[in-house]
C-alpha cells in the first residue's frame, strides 16, 4: 500500500530536506517486482519539491545503480485533463508516450520525462499539444548518490507546462531500454508486473501541488507550507 509523508515537521509527520526546500515523499513497497534480480529498478520512494523555476525529483531504488545502471526512469504527468494523450495499453500506440514504452495511462498524460543513467546519461522532457509530443528540454540526472540507489533531476517547470500553484496527477515508473518494454515498477501501485512481455497500466492517482513559494523550515515556513497544500495525496480516478 502506498504511503505519503506529509511535509510538516511534527511528531507524527516526517519532513524531507530537498533541493527545492521541504518536499513531498511518496513511498513504494520494496520487492514488488516479478524478479528479485531486478532490484535496480525496484522503486522505494520518490520525492518532489520545487522553487519558482524548477521541479526537483529524487527517486530511490533498491540497489547500487552506479554499478547496475541499465534501468530507465519515466515520469508521467497529467495537469490538463482536456489535453492529455489518452493512451492504450500497447507500446506501439502513437499517443502512448514519446518513448513508446508499454505503459497505458487511460486518464491521459500531457507531460512526460524519460531518463537513462547509463552511458552519457540524460533526460528528455516533453509536453503533448493535443496531437503531437514536443521535446522541450534535455538535461542530466544527478548521479552523486547512485551508489545508494538515488537518482535526482532538476526539471524546469516550463518544460513540463507547469506553473506555481498547479496541482498535477503523476506516476513514476522504471523500465528497460527497448521499445514496448512495460513499467516493471510503478510508484503508484504495489501490484506486481507479471513480466517483460505484458502490458502495464498507471492510474495516475498521485498528486503534487507546485508551491507558490519555496518553503522555509521553521515555524513560519512550515505554516506557509501547510497553507500551500504542498503535500501530495493519493486520489482515485
Amino acid at each position: 500500500m502506498r504511503h505519503m509523508f506529509l511535509a510538516i515537521a511534527t511528531i507524527t509527520f516526517a519532513s524531507v530536506a530537498h533541493a527545492g526546500g521541504v518536499g513531498s515523499t511518496y513511498v513504494d513497497a520494496s520487492g514488488d517486482i516479478f524478479d528479485s534480480n531486478l532490484s535496480n529498478i525496484d522503486i522505494l520512494n520518490a520525492t518532489f519539491s520545487n522553487d519558482a523555476t524548477n521541479l526537483y525529483l529524487s527517486v530511490a531504488v533498491n540497489a547500487d545503480v552506479a554499478t547496475t545502471d541499465w534501468g530507465k526512469y519515466l515520469v508521467f504527468i497529467d495537469s490538463t485533463p482536456s489535453i492529455g494523450a489518452f493512451s492504450g495499453l500497447n507500446g506501439n500506440d502513437p499517443f502512448n508516450n514519446p518513448w513508446n514504452r508499454r505503459v497505458g495511462s487511460p486518464a491521459g498524460i500531457d507531460a512526460f520525462v524519460g531518463s537513462w543513467i547509463d552511458g552519457d546519461a540524460g533526460n528528455l522532457n516533453y509536453t503533448f499539444d493535443g496531437s503531437d509530443w514536443n521535446q522541450n528540454e534535455s538535461g542530466m540526472p544527478d548521479l552523486s548518490q547512485a551508489a545508494s540507489g538515488i537518482v535526482s533531476w532538476t526539471l524546469s517547470l516550463a518544460s513540463l507546462g507547469l506553473s506555481q500553484g498547479d496541482t498535477f496527477y503523476f506516476d513514476v515508473a522504471t523500465t528497460g531500454g527497448s521499445d514496448n518494454d512495460p513499467a516493471i515498477d510503478l510508484l503508484s501501485t504495489d501490484l506486481i508486473q507479471p513480466g517483460w512481455g505484458y502490458n502495464s497500466v498507471s492510474g495516475l492517482n498521485l498528486t503534487y501541488t507546485v508551491a507558490s513559494s519555496t518553503p522555509v523550515p521553521g515555524i513560519g515556513g512550515l505554516a506557509a507550507l501547510a497553507g500551500c497544500g504542498l503535500a501530495g495525496r493519493r486520489r482515485r480516478r
